[in-house]
């Protein structure tokens, strides 16, 4: 007997589930989609675009690897009121304008 299409999408979620894929629902206005499929085409000249899903792993691995050199560069330097190795997640010094927590961490902000 044939498997009904219920069926054969949960086989499809338990294989992907299975290979580490996870599905992400992303909501976007429309200035944000039209630069987003501008992007792909104009990342890909004289090609097919890239595929939506695949530029946003792309963006995600490329700010990934910015993100560990940062983090590289930080570690490097110490805390000037806690002496604590950079970057501080949490402090009892925050709020001091010494501590590197207080405004440090624009450092590793996504800005635009």
């Amino acid at each position: 007997m044939a498997k009904s299409s219920a069926e054969r999408k949960a086989e499809q979620r338990k294989r992907q589930k299975q290979s580490g894929l996870t599905k992400i629902e992303l909501f976007l206005d429309e200035q944000e989609l039209e630069m987003l499929q501008r992007n792909c085409a104009l990342r890909r000249p004289g090609r097919e675009p890239y595929e939506i899903a695949e530029y946003l792993s792309m963006l995600i691995r490329i700010d990934d690897r910015s993100v560990i050199s940062l983090i590289t560069e930080l570690n490097k330097k110490r805390c000037k009121k806690c002496n604590e190795q950079l970057p501080v997640a949490e402090c009892c010094l925050n709020g001091s304008f010494e501590c590197w927590n207080t405004l440090g961490w624009h450092e590793l902000k996504l800005t635009i």
